[in-house]
């Protein structure tokens, strides 16, 4: 009888050194289970937002090409000097204000009022589209425009010089296109400083600008261009936007909503973006503190279609992510 209660005390002793044993795996595995559920929860969302991205996406080929790829590498690549995103940060400028030129749609741009000594514009990309043209020659502003695709402006101003000439990088010998320095040196304007430039050419900017002499953009104290986001890789992004910084400082930045506007992982990003540079020689810049779509600046280009900037919901983190 001793023997057997012996042996039962035996046994109890093992079975309860096995069941602590696997208590302490079960208190073990429940958070990790926690842990991989969790884990799994979150591949299953992201999995889910690509499914919807390429389901809404108008072209499926979109995600592939370097576009998205670029879009991407600005938004996340917030570290790197070279980044897109650190490319395009704006500046207030000191003791300036800005208004809009142009229409309250599609066409009008910011610039500051401050116009002292600017008697020139040169307008590339007209369309049927010239509001901001007009404001500008009601200032008493030359403006010389130049669109190979339309026939003739939509309406006469004395301040309009106006011909149907296109805009290229490199000389052509096609009459209706010339590069920047032989329409510069047709007007006789080599020597002309305080110009403003705007440029919406559907695409070419990107190789105007690649090819333009530093010396001719230092002749602008504003260059305002829509610049689309083509299928081109990000070293030209950065080369164009390098070389605008090396003299100009962004102060304004609009989405136009006519493009395409893609939601990835809860940002936007638009196809089309409208962004206003002054000159930094006599100019003071402190940090940009503004928050985009500006009210009674910024409109939507098209009524239709929500009013969105990118940068919105990046640079009221932009703190956190310097430290």
């Amino acid at each position: 009888m001793l023997i057997f209660v012996i042996n039962n005390l035996a046994q109890k002793k093992k079975f309860e050194t096995l069941q602590k044993s696997l208590d302490n795996k079960i208190k073990i595995m429940v958070p990790q289970k926690k842990k991989f559920e969790t884990l799994q929860k979150s591949l299953d969302n992201k999995i889910k937002i690509m499914d919807k991205l390429i389901k809404s996406s108008e072209n499926k080929a979109l995600i592939l090409n370097k576009q998205l790829e670029a879009f991407i590498y600005y938004l996340y690549s917030f570290k790197n000097d070279s980044s897109i995103y650190q490319l395009l940060k704006p500046k207030s400028v000191v003791g300036k204000k800005k208004i809009r030129i142009g229409s309250k749609e599609d066409g009008g741009y910011i610039l500051l009022d401050d116009f002292e000594n600017i008697r020139i514009t040169y307008s590339f990309g007209i369309d049927n589209e010239i509001s901001f043209d007009k404001d500008l020659a009601d200032k008493n502003i030359d403006i010389f425009m130049y669109d190979h695709t339309i026939e003739k402006l939509p309406f006469y101003n004395k301040k309009f010089h106006w011909k149907k000439i296109g805009l290229t990088e490199k000389k052509n010998y096609s009459n209706n296109m010339k590069t920047f320095k032989e329409l510069l040196q047709e007007n006789g304007h080599t020597n002309e400083k305080n110009m403003i430039l705007k440029i919406d050419i559907d695409g070419g900017e990107w190789n105007i600008f690649s090819d333009i002499d530093n010396e001719i953009l230092l002749q602008f104290k504003y260059i305002v261009v829509e610049f689309h986001f083509n299928d081109l890789c990000i070293s030209q992004y950065q080369k164009v936007f390098k070389k605008l910084n090396k003299n100009h400082q962004i102060f304004h930045l609009h989405c136009n909503n006519y493009d395409s506007i893609i939601k990835f992982d809860g940002y936007y990003i638009c196809k089309a973006l409208e962004i206003s540079y002054i000159i930094k020689e006599n100019n003071s810049f402190i940090k940009f503190n503004d928050f985009f779509p500006v009210t009674n600046l910024d409109y939507k280009n098209c009524k239709k279609k929500m009013d969105i900037n990118f940068f919105l919901n990046i640079y009221q983190f932009d703190n956190i992510i310097s430290n």
